[in-house]
């Protein structure tokens, strides 16, 4: 196999991000429960704890260039600029995942909205932008490695449904030094975590969106952004218990038509160094 195309090992991958992503979340979560003796002022928590959701793009990065070198890096990185993937998969990437979580307001406003999930408050122009920045910014590095280095590398060897359970519980892993930080957790308990482990549909439809776009990294980062828009700046419907429940019911029903599709796709088609 040539050297650009060698692949990294999804077990290394995994290893490497949780090691610096959670070096960076253990302690705060130390100090946030107040264990250890360990004191981080809470805004110097919010700031600090956002660079570990860098750590799977920094792990994919390192780990690709010691097995590939530079021409793997550029082969990684060109996947951000494939966009030429037809309107279907745009509409796909942009609009299901938000229109699902409005859905779940709507459902849960008219059935048990107490209190509603309703748009928070926006500033300012600039204010929006710069949070949408820091949601790009965010996306990016968590796609670059979990599609960008994880996905590819085990539907070497995996269906694309193996590999997309996989993935969906090591990602729910990695995250929760990260929502313990959360005031969701702090109000919900265990509950919140487990709502966010049955969220593997979303898993499921960001493989099936990557494996029908010449692997393109562009559409999974365009998706994350779309999704955290509006479920972080206009309607957070995940800081409602039951209004995610609502959202993750209606992710399972959306996705069964995908589901059997990657059941059936056994061999992973893509370019995933070139």
């Amino acid at each position: 196999m040539e050297k650009s195309r060698q692949q990294v090992r999804p077990s290394t991958f995994f290893l490497l991000t949780y090691l610096l992503s959670w070096l960076i979340w253990i302690p705060l979560d130390l100090a946030h429960f107040g264990i250890g003796g360990l004191s981080i002022p809470e805004g110097a928590s919010n700031t600090v704890r956002l660079l570990g959701v860098l750590m799977p793009a920094v792990a994919a990065l390192i780990l690709t260039g010691l097995r590939s070198g530079r021409e793997g890096l550029r082969g990684l990185l060109k996947r951000l600029t494939i966009w030429r993937v037809g309107w279907k998969w745009w509409a796909a990437a942009t609009m299901i995942q938000p229109v699902l979580l409005i859905l779940a307001a709507l459902v849960y406003n008219l059935l048990l909205g107490q209190p509603p999930v309703t748009p928070i408050p926006i500033d300012s122009v600039s204010a929006f932008i710069i949070t949408v920045i820091f949601l790009l910014i965010a996306a990016l590095g968590e796609e670059i490695g979990w599609r960008g280095v994880a996905l590819p590398s085990l539907q070497v060897r995996n269906s694309a449904l193996v590999s997309s359970i996989i993935l969906g519980l090591l990602w729910g892993a990695w995250h929760i030094p990260f929502w313990l930080l959360m005031d969701t957790f702090d109000q919900f308990g265990g509950l919140y975590l487990v709502l966010n482990f049955l969220l593997l549909p979303l898993t499921f439809f960001i493989t099936w969106i990557f494996n029908h776009t010449h692997s393109s990294l562009l559409m999974p980062v365009v998706l994350h952004l779309a999704f955290n828009i509006v479920n972080t700046i206009l309607l957070p419907v995940t800081l409602n218990v039951t209004a995610f429940g609502l959202f993750i019911a209606l992710n399972w029903l959306a996705m069964i038509p995908i589901l059997s599709r990657l059941g059936h796709d056994t061999r992973f088609e893509g370019n995933v160094v070139s």
